[in-house]
């Protein structure tokens, strides 16, 4: 093999492996799920949980990490931070905590003041319960964990795209994202004009508790940025600095404040009063002789924080995206139909086999074989005489304890046909008629919003 050979081999292969390693960075670590909004330690976080006792009661953050690292091979720290990000509650955070936290989780004023994971303890969240992530548990695809001792899910399939609800972030080898919070609200609203219309309204993004300055527009470049700055409130005659630009923490501001008392330009500012706790509430003082109002103090604090929205995400098929908000409602919905229907056909399943059940029984009691037992040799005998009669479920038949062969009881079956023949209805209207489906859709996502925000859709 000659020189110029084996060096263009080598270089195609650190090509492909490189390429490999970017795409392995993308799907197991970085980039989020455009339907679930997870990245997969955040999804293996939520599985774990869902399975264990953390579901309902608060269980130490070291012991839920480890038992994600049965599903996560990347270390119990990673883990460990990622379940503490997900239980943040305060601004620029989490708007919708999918983990409930008890200890310190850090504040707006400081978000890296989190205690060891030895000391908080977290569970699941009711939104995360309402959301329907875990509603979705029978309907979707699994595939191996990483050293196939168990299976975990490629992707949940909740009530809305909870990749638009809490701000998302993620670096892998040459992709990157970064997608901005959003209401609840608003996003539903945007859905349920696509499933009338056809059409999603764009949403603008949101912060929970953020009353400062925010602007988003687009640039030279065509690129959406999402711009935030200072926010002050006036109480019984004195200013309040209330917010801050994202990613601002108590320390940066002060410093900033600093800056400005000590430069020579400044005529307006005497000096400040910090009374903040958990969150920013610090007292301007003026000059003598100077009113401060909210629009001064904004021309003096003018400093923002710029935040480039890049939407990249993983697909529903699998690829590596680009997808706008509305976009990201579109397909969705349409995914969400089909998760649906594919929901409803097995709940009709199961419907129609408490039909068949409960006719086989009364048949069953009516035939009289409950006098014909004492004949039987055993029960495989009675399974082989039942099959023969073409009975469908002669095994289950033929386990039944003695008081449901009575007449009360065949009256009870008639009961649950009804009731069944129902629902079996019901879940097939949802199947075939579009329209109705729509409706169910917009009905549960309405009342999640209603239920989750205050202002009421």
């Amino acid at each position: 093999m000659s020189e110029k050979m084996r060096e263009e081999s080598f270089e195609n292969q650190v090509d492909n492996d490189q390429k490999r390693y970017s795409r392995y960075v993308c799907d197991s670590r970085a980039i989020p799920n455009e339907i679930d909004g997870l990245k997969p330690v955040q999804r293996r976080i939520l599985w774990t949980m869902w399975n264990s006792v953390a579901k309902n009661t608060f269980t130490k953050t070291v012991k839920v990490a480890g038992l994600v690292m049965g599903y996560h091979p990347h270390g119990d720290a990673s883990i460990q931070d990622a379940i503490s990000a997900m239980a943040q509650d305060f601004t620029f955070a989490n708007n919708y905590t999918l983990i409930s936290g008890e200890g310190t989780f850090g504040d707006v004023l400081d978000p890296k003041a989190i205690a060891s994971p030895r000391y908080t303890e977290v569970k699941l969240s009711d939104f995360s319960k309402d959301a329907g992530i875990f509603d979705s548990i029978p309907d979707i695809d699994y595939a191996p964990n990483y050293d196939e001792t168990s299976k975990e899910p490629v992707f949940f399939v909740p009530k809305i795209p909870l990749v638009l609800l809490n701000p998302i972030s993620g670096i892998a080898t040459g992709f990157r994202t970064s997608m901005h919070g959003h209401r609840l609200t608003d996003t539903v609203k945007s859905m349920v004009k696509y499933l009338k219309t056809g059409k999603a309204q764009k949403v603008t993004p949101w912060y929970a508790g953020f009353l400062g300055y925010s602007d988003y527009a687009r640039n030279d470049n065509g690129v959406m940025i999402f711009t935030t700055g200072f926010g002050f409130k006036t109480v019984n005659g004195s200013l309040f600095l209330t917010d801050a630009p994202q990613g601002w923490n108590r320390e940066k501001v002060i410093d900033y404040l600093d800056q400005i008392l000590s430069e020579k330009e400044n005529t307006e500012l005497k000096n400040y009063i910090d009374h903040s706790s958990d969150c920013f509430h610090i007292e301007l003082v003026p000059r003598k002789g100077t009113v401060l109002t909210p629009a001064m103090a904004r021309k003096i604090l003018n400093k923002c924080t710029n935040e480039i929205e890049v939407p990249n995400v993983i697909n529903s098929e699998g690829r590596l995206a680009s997808e706008k908000t509305d976009e990201i409602i579109a397909r969705f919905c349409n995914y969400r139909k089909k998760h649906l229907i594919r929901r409803f056909k097995r709940l009709s399943e199961i419907e129609k086999e408490k039909i068949e059940r409960n006719s086989e029984l009364i048949r069953f009691i009516k035939e009289g074989w409950n006098t014909k037992v004492v004949s039987v040799k055993n029960k495989a005998d009675l399974e082989k005489r039942l099959k023969g009669a073409k009975y469908v479920f002669f095994e289950w038949l033929s386990g039944i304890p003695i008081y449901r062969m009575t007449v009360e009881e065949a009256s009870k079956c008639k009961d649950a046909i009804a009731e069944a023949k129902k629902q079996y209805a019901y879940y097939q209207q949802l199947v075939k008629t579009d329209s109705k489906l729509i409706d169910f859709i917009i009905q549960e996502i309405n009342e999640l919003a209603v239920k989750w925000d205050k202002k009421a859709v």
